[in-house]
């Protein structure tokens, strides 16, 4: 299965705003999965197969989500902060008791 879009990856990748995906969803034309109550995901197949129908805006050209690294890692760090921390004392925790011991 394909990793989920977020409302923004698909807003860059169809060359519309973030309400505009909103308002898709509101109007039924894209399918959008609740993650956690509030953050809203879509599959990458049903955005590809809206994208025809939707018309970018003028001079701001599509982009494939998957090409934006900086965003991702945000993403990932947003969601995932708790366990790269806990990874990381846990680290320092297991290095202090082997330099202790």
């Amino acid at each position: 299965m394909d990793k989920l879009w977020t409302t923004a990856e698909v807003a860059r990748y169809l060359g519309i705003s973030e309400g505009d995906v909103e308002q898709l969803v509101r109007d039924g034309k894209l399918t959008g999965y609740k993650l956690g109550g509030q953050f809203l995901r879509f599959a990458p197949s049903q955005v590809e197969s809206l994208k025809g129908a939707i018309r970018p805006l003028a001079g701001k050209p599509a982009v494939h989500p998957a090409g934006s690294g900086l965003h991702t890692l945000q993403e990932f760090l947003y969601f995932y902060d708790f366990y790269v921390i806990s990874a990381a004392l846990l680290t320092v925790l297991v290095i202090y008791l082997i330099a202790a011991g």
